[in-house]
């Protein structure tokens, strides 16, 4: 599956960027059903730790003024970042899907194939009933 990119937004670094952060190519993003975003879980030790990584990466959006599609449940966080207008996957959500890794990995992140962490698309589909359309134009 590839990408669908944001008009403007096809360019050879940003499929560079991508490709690097997509499980086949050695990251931890998935792309989303419609192919316009990216998506993960993020699963720490407490329910404390994975609402200071949220608490970091909404001070973050903040500054880019980018914010993510996400459900938390205790000690998983599930995020998905897309680019609403003009739709489809761009370099800010790239930057912010990097910034969470970093910011995962620095605190502590449990490791991916850990059975207190598996992923049941749960926060995905969460994350589907809650978000219709908060970011269409009115």
């Amino acid at each position: 599956m590839r990408p669908i990119y944001s008009e403007g937004e096809s360019s050879g670094e940003l499929q560079g960027i991508v490709g690097a952060l997509l499980v086949d190519g050695g990251g931890r993003w998935t792309l989303s059903k419609n192919r316009k975003g990216l998506e993960r879980e993020v699963g720490f030790k407490t329910f404390k730790k994975a609402w200071e990584f949220m608490n970091i990466v909404a001070s973050e959006s903040a500054r880019q003024r980018h914010h993510p599609e996400w459900a938390n449940v205790y000690n998983k966080t599930f995020i998905r970042w897309t680019t609403h207008s003009p739709s489809g996957l761009s370099l800010k959500d790239a930057s912010m899907a990097r910034f969470c890794d970093e910011q995962a990995r620095a605190m502590g992140e449990l490791n991916e194939a850990s059975s207190e962490n598996k992923t049941d698309n749960s926060g995905s589909s969460l994350v589907d009933r809650v978000v219709g359309g908060c970011c269409s134009s009115k």
